[in-house]
């Protein structure tokens, strides 16, 4: 984990190859660019359609894309893709159940220090509020370019979230294959887990948790199974079936408590009367106004990385 890469140029690269051999796959930006796009624009002039910064209008064009029978793939800034054109989404994409693809860059506090109009605390709960939706939640540059080919090999309405800067390296084709994201899910299984600990988060959370682990900040590592979460809606069925095995369960996201994790299995902990002890960590149900960076921002508003290295240590 020491080389750092961009998600979103791993995922536009992948859509990049396919467009070059499909006229079909269309890509839209909001006045948004990456070093990526630079070369799907200029080599792909035909099949690129730069919205300006009129997300909703985006939508709009992207459905009509759609509905024709073109691949349509469209990209902004997290917020403004999110909140502002929720009625788009579900007038356009979920009501006509239109597989259009949406790639949401800079997820959670990951503006920082931009302050609360560029923070996307809540966009969890926002989109999977839309009927057909799918969600997925990038952890690396690797783990983007798997879920950009699984969307292009499947007609998806769907959610791609992804870093704004870029992030260390976790995978490679040695240790995470399609059909993980097929499945929605990676597990890393510890060998003598006898106290049944179960970890769930995902995107730049799993991160800041595998990097307290590699530090041997976690005095029995053995004790805990971790979970990234690629298909964050719906929670994939592998996932529920095997929350029974474990007697401790904590969740880590980055989103406020009704738009995070622990809402979402929180409710499936209650319909499936699993007896295990539940533990979540999320931003609190405020606005974020301060500044001082990324990590200061987590570690003062509800995902504070000693609280949550001194709770592993107690179980």
């Amino acid at each position: 984990m020491n080389k750092l890469e961009f998600q979103r140029d791993a995922f536009i690269d992948e859509i990049y190859k396919k467009a070059k051999k499909d006229k079909n796959v269309f890509f839209l930006s909001a006045d948004f660019g990456a070093p990526a796009l630079d070369r799907f624009r200029k080599d792909l002039k035909n099949q690129f359609i730069h919205c300006g910064i009129s997300e909703q209008n985006m939508v709009n064009v992207a459905a009509g894309l759609a509905l024709e029978g073109k691949k349509v793939f469209m990209y902004a800034m997290a917020p403004f893709i999110t909140l502002r054109c929720l009625e788009q989404h579900k007038c356009c994409s979920a009501i006509m159940k239109l597989p259009i693809n949406t790639i949401v860059a800079g997820i959670g506090l990951g503006y920082a220090d931009s302050g609360p109009t560029h923070y996307t605390t809540e966009d969890t709960a926002s989109l999977k509020s839309l009927v057909g939706s799918k969600i997925y939640t990038a952890s690396d540059a690797y783990s983007a370019s798997l879920i950009a080919k699984h969307l292009i090999k499947n007609k998806i309405f769907s959610f791609s979230r992804l870093e704004r800067l870029p992030v260390k390296k976790i995978y490679s084709k040695n240790n995470l294959k399609d059909k993980d994201i097929n499945n929605g899910f990676k597990i890393f299984k510890s060998k003598n887990n006898s106290k049944k600990n179960l970890i769930i988060t995902q995107g730049y959370q799993i991160q800041r948790l595998l990097e307290l682990f590699e530090k041997n900040k976690i005095k029995s590592p053995k004790k805990f199974d971790i979970i990234d979460l690629f298909q964050t809606e719906p929670i994939p069925n592998g996932v529920k079936k095997i929350l029974k095995n474990y007697k401790n369960i904590i969740i880590i996201d980055e989103q406020i408590r009704n738009s995070s994790l622990i809402s979402s299995f929180g409710i499936i902990i209650l319909e499936s009367k699993i007896s295990a002890k539940f533990k979540g960590f999320c931003l609190k149900d405020n606005y974020v106004f301060d500044n001082g960076g990324r990590e200061k921002l987590l570690n003062e508003n509800g995902i504070s990385i000693v609280e949550i290295k001194n709770y592993l240590n107690r179980l």
